[in-house]
Formats: C-alpha cells, structure tokens, sequence
C-alpha cells in the first residue's frame, strides 16, 4: 500500500515511518523557522491499515484539515490536508489501493476540507437498526466551527498525573449489543441516567445521533471485540481524567490572574491618582467597569468549569451558547481595550512632549552649568594670578610701607570674589537639585508607562490563552474516552499475566476463578522464598571471603615482621643514610593487603624521619668542613663532631677580642702624647693672646661714655619697637581670629602651600645666594682697588690664619678622633656582646634539641615496642581465627582499635616531623648567622686595621706640617723686625725732608676718627635691629607652637606626620636662632673690640699732637717720631689680625642670616642690610678721598685700619 504527500513542489512517499522536522536525520526535512527539529510523525498502522499522524508536543504544532493539534495522535484518511506549523506548504494525503469496504467502523468519518455545521456532517452507511447510534474509533463529536479526526494519545509519553475516577461517571454504565444476522457487530453506547440521554441527544455534535433508548449487548460477543471494547472505555476514562485536571488548574489559574488584576489595578490608580486625579476622572471614566468585566469572566468561567463537571450532556450543550457570549465579551473588552489603548497613547505622546521640553530645559541647564563652571575656572586662574600679584604686592609692601594700602584693597577685593564665587556655588547646588527633581520625575513617569504597557500586554495574553484553552478542551474530551477504553484492557491484561506468572501454565482452580487475595497470598510466598534464597547465597560467599582474607593477612604479616627485623637490626648497629635508604627501599617493595599496607606506612614514614635526620646532620657537617670516613657513622657521633667545632671557633673569636683590645690601648698611647704636645703649643698661644687683650683693655673706657648716649638712643628705638610689636600683636590676634574660620581651609590646602612655602624659600634662598655673590663680587673689587697698598700686609695675615686654621683643624681632628675612637670602642664591645649572647643561645638551643631528640628516640624506642606486641597479638589472633570464627570477629574488633591507634601515631609522627624539619632548618639558620658574623668581624678587623694605618698617616702629616708653620713663623717674624727698623728709617727721612706735616696729619686721625664713631653707631643700630627681629620670631614661634597644639586634635594621620616634621623644622630654626644668638654676642665682642682700637687711635693722636708742640730740637723730634711711628705700625699689625677675623665673621652672619631668617620679617632684615652695604661703600669711598688727600706715611695705615674696621 503506497501513500504520497502532495505539494506545490511536488511529491514525497511515506514510508511505515516517516519523521518529520529541520533536523538533518528526519526523512522529510523542513526548513522553516515555525517547525521544530523533531516536529511529527507519520506511522502505518496495518492491524487498520491506515496512517497515523503524531505531533511531538511542538510550539506551533500541526494543522491537519485546518485543525491545531498539539502533543496528539491523529489517525489520517485519504484527502486529509496538512500543515506542520502556522507557516509553510501544505500537504495532501493520496493512498494507492484504498480499501473499497464500506465498513463504518474500518472507514471511519470522511475528510472535512473546510469547518462545517453539525447538521450537514454526514452520517455513515446505514445500518437495519437506524435509532441506534453505531460507536466505533472513527466516528467522533464535532463542535461548532471546527472539527477533528479521530485522536489518540502519545504512545510515547504517559499520563500526567494519577487518574481518579470523574464525577459525570458516577451514574453511568455501559452495555452492547451485537446482532447475529450481520457479520460485524454493530456497537452502541447505552446510558442509564434518562437526563443524561436527552441532553446530549439535544446538544450532542455526533452525526447522526437519534433519540436514545436503553439496549443491552448480547452476551455471545467475541473476546476480541470485547478486549476493543475494554479499551475504548479506558482511553475515555483516561480522557475524563484529563480534562478534570485541566478544570482543576484552570481555575488556579483564574485565581491568580483575579489576584494579579487587582493589585494592577491598585498600582495603577496609587500612581495616577497622585499626579492627574482630575485628569483620570475626566478621560478614564469608566475605569472601575473595565476592572469588573474580566472578574465576571473569571466567574463566568468557574461556572462554566462547574457546570461541565455536573454532567458531560450539559457541558456539550452550553459550551456552544457561552462560547458565542464569551467572544462577544471578548470583543467587547478589545474594542474598550482599544479605546484605552488610544487614550494611553495620546497620553504616552503628551508625556513624550513634556519629556522632550524637560530635556531641553536640563539641557539648557547644563549649558549655563558648563558656562558657570568655565566662568568659575576663568576667576579660579584670576585668582590665581591674584594670589600672585598679592605675593608681589606682599613683597613689595615689605620692602616699602606705603604699599600696604594697595594690598588691603587687593584683599577686599579678593573676598569680593570669594563671595561672589560662594553665591555661584549656591546657584550651581540650586540647578544640580532642579535637575536631581527633573530626573526622578522622568523616571516616575518611564515607570509609570511600562507598568501601563505590561498591563495591556498581560490582557492581551490572557484573553489569547482563555481562546486556546477553549479550543483544547475540546480536544482532550476526546482524548479522554480513549484512555479509558485503554486503562480497563490493560488492567485484565496485566491481571491475566500476573496469574500465569505466579501460577504457570497450569490452572490452579479450574472451577473457581483466581481471586485477588490468592494471587497477594502466592506473590508474597514467592517473594519470601526468593529472599530466603538470597541470604544463603550471600552468608556463603562471604564465609569464603573471610577465609581468603586470612590467609592473605597470614602471608602479609610474616612478609613485614622479617622486613621490619632486618630494619631493627641494621638501626641496632651504627649506620649512614644510604644503609637506612636500602632498608626503606626494601621495605617499599614489600607487595601487601591495604590492612597491613597501614603498618607499612607507618614504619617507612618513621625510617624515613630518621633517614632525613641523618642526611641532614651529614650535610651539616660538610658545610662546616668535617670530612666523614666511612667507618665513622650514627647520630651521636655527628654530634660531637659538631660541638668540637663550636668550641674551636668560641675559641677564636676570644682570641680576635684580646687582639682588638691591645690594638685599642696602643691607639690610645699615640693619641695621649699627641694631645700632651699639642696642648702645651696651645697654652703658649693663650698666653700671646692674654698679653694682646691686656693692651687693648685699655681702651674700652673711651667708649663707655658713647656708649651712655648710645643707651639713650637706643631706649628711644625699644619705645618705638614695643609700639610696633603692640601693633604686631594685634596683627597676631586678627590672624588668630582669620585662622580660627579657615581651620577646614587649611586641612585642604596644606599641601598646596607646603609646595608653595617650598617654592619660595627655594626663590630665597636663590636671592640669599645673589646677594651673597654681589657682596663677594663688591669685596673682591674693594680688594683689588687696595691690592697695591696690602700686598706685603696679605702675606703676613694669610700666614697667620694659615696657623689659625691650622690649629683649629687640629683641633677638630682631635675631636673627632677622640669621638670615632670612643664610637669604635662601643660597637666593638656591643659587638662582642652579641657573639657572647648569640653563643649562649645556640648553646642553649642545642641542649634543647639534643633533649628533644632523646625523647624522640624514646618515643620511637616505645611505638617500636608497641608494633612488635601488636604482631604478636596479630599472631595470636591468626591461631584463634583457624580455631574458632567467634574469636576471629573480636580479634578484627582488636585489630581495628590497633589501626586507629596506629593512625594516630602515624599523625603524631608527621606533627614530630614538621617539628624536626623546624628545628632543621633553626640550625641551618643559626649556623648562616654564625657564618655571616665571623665574615663582619673579619670584615671591621680590616676595617680598624685601616683606620688605624689612616689615623698614623694624618699624626705623621700634622707633625710635619707644624715644623713648617714653626719656622715659617719665625721666618715672619723676623721679616716683620727688619720691616719696623726700615719703617723706622723711612720715617726719619720724611720727617727731614716735610716739616709741615702734623697739622694735615692730624685732620686726617681726627676725620677717621669721626667715621669710626658713626660706624659704631650704625653697627649698633643694626645689632639693635637684629635683636627685634629675633624677638619677632620667638612671638611667631610661641603663636605658632600654640596654634599647632590647637590643631593637632583636629588633623589626620598624615597631617600629624606632617606637623612633627614642620616641628622638627621649627626646632632646626630654634637652633638657628641660638646661632644667631651667639653672633650676636660676637658682634657686641667686635664693637667693643672696635672701641678699643678707637681708644687707641686717640691715644696715639694725642701723643702725636704733644710731639708736634714740643719740637725744639730735631734730636728730640725724631725720637717721638719714632715711638708714634712704633705705636701705629702696631696699631697696624694688631687690626690686621682682628679686622680680617671681623670681616670673615660678618660676611658668614650675613649669609647666616640671609639664609636663617626664614619667619616673619627676612625682606625687612634683607632691606637693612643692603643699606648697611651702601653705606659702607660711602664711607669707603670717603676714607679713600682721604687716604689720597694725606700724604704722609702713616695716615694711609690709620685709614686703611678704619676701612678694616668698616668692611
């Protein structure tokens, strides 16, 4: 029998069966995107010789006829249209050599190519009995508008869910009847309940279904027809079943859907009720009603599920009325729903204009916020380059007083900006809320639309799903009388199997029928009888596995005890790490069962440990350079051999001590008589210098009485000074106020002005290094300009301050050899110390091992002891086991607890392992440091060695050098007598030949005089000044220790770190100030010194003045001549010396203090002494003018001492 699916692109022949679907096996592939990869299929069925169609549960499904059949078995007819999803070809069905018989239940219902009502179905080939309704498979109820073919449930797949039996069933019952005369019988559906008979007649779709009447089947049936009988009724049972579970979920499913309506509902009037009540009321009129229609469907539907449950005549009947009141309602609720569709969309597009405004607002916003934050940036660099004016206006207005107005209007108007940038602030944070309000009312309103379009979407979902389930339930009424027919045929058949299984063939009651409790009492004997059965089997089989185990345990043990002898025997003797690797190798191959393989484990884990040990001690010992013999072996011995070896190097490094102690007290001999010579040059020295000061005590008396005037100007400038520092601490307090408001300020901008504060000290400091070189560029030129008249004069000061510096390197030299002898001593002793302590701890530390390893060793000594006495015991057991099995299971009890135990130790001996290896790697520890000390101590041994060679050079060089300097000395002075007695000549010639000499001369003394009475002046003036400033900076310092205490509480980690470093800064500028301090009293030294060498001019002029009254004869003029001249050439020596000493010491306080004075202030002290400076060059100019104006000998001495005096 041929069978063809026609198509538009022609035809396909069907096998016996045919798959259908996109996979690339399936023998009609179809490659559209509506069909699944297994999609359907097409079997012959050849006990009824005609197709059936299967679909595989697919998402679309298959059309058969125009008909939706989802998860179905569908029995095909020649004619039938096809279609396997929504989309795509459609297929006829064309058999070859169809059956001509016109059979109605082999035929079956013809083909229905288009929905036709139930009166025009055709009814089949009439029967002699026209009343009574023929009820075979091919014949089945059409609906209204649809109909179907005959359907069977997937073979493939089982029921759902277990079946009860349905409620319409209750008052039914089924009987045939078969007429002898006709070679078929011809079956018919009787019904008990009257009602039940007139409904469905009234509201049945089967064709040609009469008026019912009760006829009953008679009693000489086929068994074949009676099994097809059984199984049609158990195919409908199952079909029943279905569809009451489908009611059942259904209504669960209306349930939730009321629930979720509801609270959509709610949401829905919550969210518009609090924006457009007014809004809602006028456009959304009947939003309630809209609410109730699908409730009263809901409720529509349970009656519905309700009334279909009360009988299957009455379901028939008003399924067709409701289902034509359902789509109209339907209808209906699209039309109203539609209608909301439309309002909502023009809201949706309302609300689309509203956004776009809004947007272009926030849009417009943020433009003018760019606009304001690129106008704040504009005003951020002015007040940048504000902030650098105000520094220049700072600097200026230090430099000059009367800025300091322009820089108040400056100030004023940066809080101008300062406000002004403030009110920015606040309308920026205004139009940033604005914004935040704008967005989250974009939101609420995206939100609002989504729930509304997820709603309408949910409706329309639901009223799609309630069409298809309408449409399913017809389909599964169907299924459902199937499935009973089915269930029923299979129960005899499964009875009637059970039967012959439990009895055989033969009969067991061939008068009576086999009943239930029979068959329950045969299965359960047959079940118990199998038990029974299988327990003797499994006791057996495991008798004779315990016996083989025995055995094998037997064998295994002996194995081990003579492996585990030999290791005894070899760890009894001493033996190296390769004899104990032999005896774990042999022990490794032992071949052994898993309850004796945990014993050799444990004993090659603890011969593995001592191996280890072993070869870590013999690696030990090679490090430090013992070389091992071969007879030479076992722990102990390595032992000593490695005390032996401590002792030898304890023993050297005592010896190293007792050398650097006696190279220690040579050094300090050396030293000692160094010191002893140099000490006696000093007091010589000393006693010069006591013999120059004595002279010039003299003439401090002249200067007290300036300095009485001096006094009085100078109690004018404190009164003016206190007024200015009231003024300063007023500034303080406003400052302290100003600080008080910017505390949070500061926190943000203390590492922009730390980098500025070093910015500027750096551009100090440069300014400090420019003056210094101006200073230096103008000394050298004053130097050059009097480099003719010095010459001989240089030679005899740079001599002597070659001594000076010599000395003083001395002594410095001294100092530091005394100190970095001091320090070597105390890092030898501290050194030596740590060896001591270092030793003592190893010493300690192997004492502990050495314990440690003893009781390891006792340790092992007495889980060896336990090992043996549980192989006896083992033993033992194996003797007990052959004699009696009791024994044998409490032995196994026995030999588990020694498992465990043995487990145990096996834990214990990895803990003692790790600890082992610990110390192990302690020792390898202690013995790199020891190796890294000897290396240090050698390493500072050489190091002293060369120190000392270095310290013998520089003795050596220093002696030499103070011969020279001893004889050039003397050289000098010698020189310098040979001077004096030209000098002395030179000036008697002069005098000879310039008798009108003394009255310039002494207008010459008297004018330099009166420059060194102004110079003083204005030193004290400036060291008046100096003084301020130094009181200046303690108040800062005070205000600013008080205001960092103050602000410590309030700072972070980081900050704190900070304030200890700007306090130790702080500390650096207090030792500053001493050192200002101190140059301070050395300039006082220098004025005094100054009125000194006054008192002395004066002396001399009046001396001169005395010789030029009296002058009666020559004789007597040449020898006051002489004697003054004495006077002023040693009026010239003694300032040379002093005045170059003045001069270094100034040009170092000025860089000091350019340098130093960092704090409040500087640019004024800077100020101050550029005007010093000029002031200097003024009168150096001016003592030039008279140092050319005179033109005797000794006024350019007197002049070039006061220039002296002045530099």
């Amino acid at each position: 029998m041929k069978a063809y699916l026609k198509s538009a692109e022609g035809f396909f022949i069907l096998n016996k069966s045919t798959t259908i679907g996109r996979h690339k096996d399936s023998d009609l592939v179809l490659e559209s995107a509506d069909i699944d990869n297994h999609h359907a299929l097409i079997e012959y069925n050849e006990a009824e010789g005609s197709f059936v169609l299967q679909d595989f549960n697919s998402l679309h499904g298959t059309f058969v006829n125009e008909c939706h059949i989802q998860n179905v078995a569908v029995k095909l007819l020649p004619g039938d249209i096809l279609r396997f999803g929504s989309e795509g070809l459609t297929y006829e069905l064309v058999i070859e050599n169809s059956p001509s018989a016109s059979f109605p239940w082999v035929r079956g219902p013809a083909p229905w190519p288009k929905p036709q009502p139930p009166q025009a179905a055709q009814q089949p080939n009439q029967s002699p009995f026209p009343p009574r309704m023929p009820f075979h498979p091919g014949i089945r109820p059409t609906p209204v508008q649809k109909s179907w073919s005959q359907g069977f449930p997937r073979p493939t797949r089982a029921p759902p869910a277990s079946h009860k039996r349905p409620v319409s069933a209750s008052g039914k019952m089924f009987s045939f009847v078969v007429d002898g005369a006709y070679p078929s019988p011809i079956i018919r559906q009787v019904w008990t309940n009257a009602e039940e008979l007139s409904e469905q007649s009234g509201a049945g779709g089967l064709p040609g279904a009469g008026p019912s009447v009760e006829v009953y089947v008679d009693q000489d049936l086929g068994p074949q027809d009676k099994d097809e009988l059984i199984l049609l009724l158990g195919k409908e049972i199952t079909r029943l079943s279905d569809f009451e579970l489908e009611s059942k979920y259904k209504d669960a499913v209306i349930f939730s859907l009321q629930t979720e309506l509801a609270s959509l509902s709610q949401k829905l009037l919550d969210a518009t009720a609090s924006r457009s009540e007014r809004a809602a009321s006028q456009k959304f009129p009947g939003s309630g009603e809209d609410v109730d229609d699908p409730q009263r469907e809901i409720q529509n539907l349970k009656s519905q599920v309700s009334a279909l449950q009360k009988g299957y005549s009455q379901v028939l009947c008003q399924t067709l009325s409701e289902r034509n009141v359902e789509i109209t309602s339907l209808k209906t609720e699209g039309e109203n729903l539609r209608r909301d569709n439309a309002i909502t969309a023009g809201m949706v597009s309302s609300l689309q204009k509203n956004m776009l405004a809004k947007e272009e607002q926030v849009q417009q916003l943020q433009q003018e916020v760019n606009q304001l934050q690129s106008e704040n940036k504009e005003k951020e660099h002015q007040l940048e380059a504000l902030s650098s004016r105000c520094s220049v206006l700072k600097e200026e207005l230090k430099k000059e007083d009367a800025q300091r107005e322009q820089q108040e209007a400056q100030e004023k108007e940066l809080k101008l900006c300062k406000s002004q940038i403030q009110d920015m602030e606040k309308e920026m944070k205004k139009l940033r809320e604005e914004l935040k309000k704008s967005s989250a009312e974009q939101v609420t309103i995206s939100k609002t639309l989504r729930e509304k379009s997820k709603v309408e979407e949910k409706l329309q979902e639901d009223s799609r799903r309630k069409l298809l389930q309408l449409q399913e339930m017809g389909n599964r009424e169907n299924l459902i009388k199937v499935n009973l027919e089915r269930a029923v045929g299979q129960l005899e058949h499964f009875r009637s199997q059970v039967i012959k299984a439990t009895y055989g063939r033969a009969k067991p009651f061939q008068d009576r029928p086999v009943t239930d409790q029979q068959l329950l009492e045969k299965i359960t004997q047959v079940t118990e009888d199998s038990i029974s059965f299988q327990q003797r089997k499994w006791s057996l089989q495991e008798m004779q596995l315990s016996s083989r185990k025995q055995e094998e345990l037997t064998e295994n043990i002996e194995k081990l005890k003579t492996a585990l002898d030999s290791c005894q025997a070899c760890m009894q003797m001493p033996c190296c790490s390769k004899d104990l690797k032999k005896e774990v190798d042999r022990l490794q191959c032992l071949q052994v069962s898993p309850p004796v393989s945990g014993l050799q484990k444990v004993a090659l884990d603890t011969l593995r440990l001592l191996q280890s040990w072993l070869e870590d001690t013999e690696r030990l010992l090679r490090d430090v350079g013992i070389q091992l013999s071969g007879s030479d072996k076992g722990l102990s011995l390595y032992l000593k051999y490695l005390l032996e070896h401590y002792k030898k190097i304890t023993i050297r490094t005592e010896e190293l001590q007792v050398k650097i102690s006696s190279s220690q007290e040579t050094q300090k001999s050396l030293l000692q008589e160094k010191l002893r010579e140099h000490l006696e040059e000093k007091e010589k020295l000393n006693e010069e210098r006591l013999q120059q000061e004595e002279k010039l005590t003299a003439r401090v008396k002249w200067l007290m009485e300036e300095k009485e005037v001096l006094e009085e100007r100078i109690t004018q400038e404190k009164n003016r000074a206190k007024e200015a520092l009231e003024e300063e601490q007023r500034k303080v307090q406003e400052l302290e106020n100003r600080l008080t408001h910017q505390k949070k300020a500061l926190e943000e901008s203390f590492l922009q002005e730390k980098s500025r504060v070093k910015e500027a000290l750096e551009e100090e400091q440069t300014r400090v290094q420019e003056l210094e070189n101006r200073l230096t560029h103008q000394k050298e030129a004053l130097e050059s300009s009097m480099a003719h008249e010095r010459k001989a004069k240089e030679a005899l000061e740079a001599e002597k301050r070659r001594v000076q510096d010599l000395e003083n390197r001395l002594t410095q030299q001294k100092e530091i050899l005394e100190s970095s002898i001091a320090y070597e001593k105390q890092k030898a002793k501290e050194a030596i110390e740590k060896e001591r302590r270092r030793a003592q701890d190893l010493e300690n530390r192997l004492t502990k091992q050495k314990e440690e390893i003893d009781l390891k060793v006792q340790k092992e000594d007495a889980l060896n002891n336990k090992l043996n006495d549980a192989l006896a015991e083992v033993e033992e057991t194996q003797k007990t086991k052959a004699a009696e099995s009791l024994r044998a299971e409490s032995l196994g009890m026995k030999l588990s607890e020694t498992l465990t135990e043995l487990e145990t130790a096996k834990t214990k001996m990895v803990m003692m392992e790790g600890r082992i290896q610990l110390q192990q790697q302690t020792i390898k520890a202690l013995q790199e440091e020891q190796e890294s000390q000897k290396r240090g101590f050698e390493e500072e041994i050489m190091e002293y060695k060369e120190h000392i060679k270095q310290h013998s050079q520089t003795i050596v060089s220093l002696e030499k050098r103070l011969r020279k300097v001893t004889e050039h000395h003397k050289k000098i002075e010698e020189e310098i007598a040979t001077l004096k007695d030209n000098d002395s000549a030179q000036e008697k010639e002069a005098q000879q030949d310039r008798p009108a000499g003394p009255p310039l001369e002494t207008g010459a003394k008297d004018a330099v005089s009166d420059h060194l009475i102004e110079d003083l002046l204005m030193a004290q003036k400036e060291i008046l000044s100096q003084q301020e400033v130094i009181m200046s900076l303690r108040k800062n310092l005070s205000d600013a220790h008080g205001r960092m205490s103050d602000l410590r509480g309030e700072l972070n980690e980081k900050q704190k770190l900070e304030l200890e470093r700007n306090v130790a800064l702080v500390q650096q500028q207090k030792n500053e100030l001493s050192a200002l301090k101190e140059k301070m009293a050395q300039m006082t030294g220098l004025v005094e010194r100054k009125d000194r060498e006054l008192q002395v001019l004066k002396e001399a002029f009046r001396a001169s003045r005395e010789e030029h009254r009296l002058q009666p004869h020559k004789d007597k003029q040449q020898k006051p001549r002489s004697a003054a001249q004495m006077r002023d050439i040693s009026v010239q020596i003694e300032p040379v010396r002093t005045n170059a000493f003045l001069s270094s010491q100034e040009e170092q306080s000025f860089s000091d203090l350019g340098v130093k004075c960092k704090g409040s202030r500087h640019e004024e002290v800077i100020q101050r002494q550029k005007k010093a400076l000029s002031e200097l060059r003024v009168r150096i100019k001016e003592l030039e003018k008279a140092c050319s104006s005179s033109k005797f000998p000794p006024s350019p001495s007197a002049s070039d001492s006061g220039v002296r005096c002045g530099s």
